[in-house]
């Protein structure tokens, strides 16, 4: 039997929405109206009783929380009309308490939908409850007792209602558990992507920390010889005044300087003069100890920090360095160096005059025992301790 055999001027399927919120009920007609059902829409539950009544719709979506009349009244009056009885309703609740249950079973609700609705769910349920339309009614079975969660309840619906309840909350929980599935599914992709995103921001971290290690290398480093440079020695210069002043222990700073530089680079070229200073800062290297600190200067010039170190120990030091230098095995001509040492000691009686001891006096005192090797015949150390300078 056809909708058309129920109702000979019927001309398409006419559906009541009955809901107090006018966003969720224009959201829902639009839906309707795009599955080419006729709409009309009642405000509250006796409007839409009204409406029911002035013009019979094929079916009734309404919802159930509503001011003046809620779902469930407006339902149980529609089935108690004579003429209304078999007007299919489907109810819009959440299905989540015991006592929606049992408002639901004696309001004689033809379908249950819960809320936040799925589109195409809620157009199988209208489907299946119009395809139910002219079917023989359900035998009146009143007054059925029925227990849930521990507690007994007498119900008015008969065995079409309940097991249409039973359907429904079934049919939910199955929708439900596929939006559940669905968002866990998008949650797995969303967190995969966040995992890649993390990834990549890590690995851009690490580039990034690369470049900066990079940078700060080159803004302290020499880049011709590896050495520290400059800028790096004047702050390591203070640093270790301050510590020998505050803990009273020696300092002794070595300038060096490579005899007759400008001559090899005139013979030989500066590439090759840019050898010779590779080598030499190598052969710097070698004798120092971990708290030794080496740096290029500038040009040809270096300079050798030595922490806890006596005026003994920095001129056996310097003097080793200048053995070493000149018995290299240098390519083009023999390689000398010109030595100036200066050192420090705080005594007990002096601790607290730091301005006595600071690294520009220290800095001067070995510019000045550097400038007496280079014109007292180069290739040898001088040594300043106050105003006394001595060769060895």
């Amino acid at each position: 039997m056809t909708l058309t055999d129920l109702n000979p001027n019927f001309q398409g399927v006419e559906i009541l929405i009955v809901d107090d919120s006018r966003v969720q009920a224009t959201v829902l007609k639009n839906l309707l109206q795009a599955n080419s059902y006729r709409v009309r829409v009642a405000g509250n539950g006796r409007e839409a009783l009204e409406m029911a009544r002035e013009q019979t719709p094929t079916l009734v979506i309404s919802d159930v929380v509503m001011p003046q009349m809620n779902g469930y009244e407006m339902c149980s009056q529609l089935k108690s009309d004579a003429v209304l009885k078999d007007l299919p309703v489907i109810l819009l609740t959440s299905l989540s308490d015991l006592e929606d249950i049992v408002l639901g079973l004696n309001a004689n609700a033809d379908s249950y939908l819960t809320k936040p609705y799925n589109a195409a769910f809620l157009l199988s349920t209208i489907d299946s409850v119009l395809q139910r339309l002219g079917s023989a009614p359900d035998d009146p079975n009143r007054g059925i007792e029925i227990t849930l969660g521990s507690q007994k309840h007498t119900v008015s619906a008969g065995r079409r209602q309940m097991l249409s309840l039973l359907l429904s909350t079934y049919g939910n929980a199955v929708e439900q558990n596929r939006v559940l599935l669905q968002t866990q599914h998008e949650l797995k992709a969303l967190n995969e992507q966040l995992s890649d995103q993390t990834r990549r921001i890590e690995e851009q971290q690490r580039k990034l920390q690369d470049v900066n290690e990079q940078l700060q290398s080159l803004a302290s480093h020499d880049g011709l010889t590896g050495l520290k440079n400059h800028r790096a020695f004047k702050e390591r210069l203070d640093e270790e005044v301050r510590r020998a002043a505050r803990e009273m222990t020696p300092l002794a700073l070595l300038m060096l300087d490579v005899d007759s530089f400008k001559s090899f680079n005139d013979s030989f070229g500066h590439p090759a003069g840019d050898e010779v200073l590779r080598q030499f800062a190598q052969l710097l290297r070698e004798p120092l100890r971990m708290s030794d600190f080496v740096a290029r200067y500038g040009g040809e010039e270096f300079a050798i920090l030595l922490p806890n170190t006596d005026a003994e120990a920095a001129l056996a030091l310097a003097e080793k360095l200048r053995a070493d230098i000149e018995c290299a095995p240098w390519p083009r001509r023999p390689i000398t160096a010109s030595f100036g040492v200066s050192t420090f000691w705080m005594s007990v009686a002096d601790h607290g005059k730091v301005n006595t001891y600071s690294g520009e006096a220290l800095l001067e005192a070995a510019d000045k025992a550097l400038y007496h090797s280079k014109h007292n015949g180069r290739n040898r150390v001088s040594h300043i301790d106050g105003a006394v300078i001595a060769a060895h």
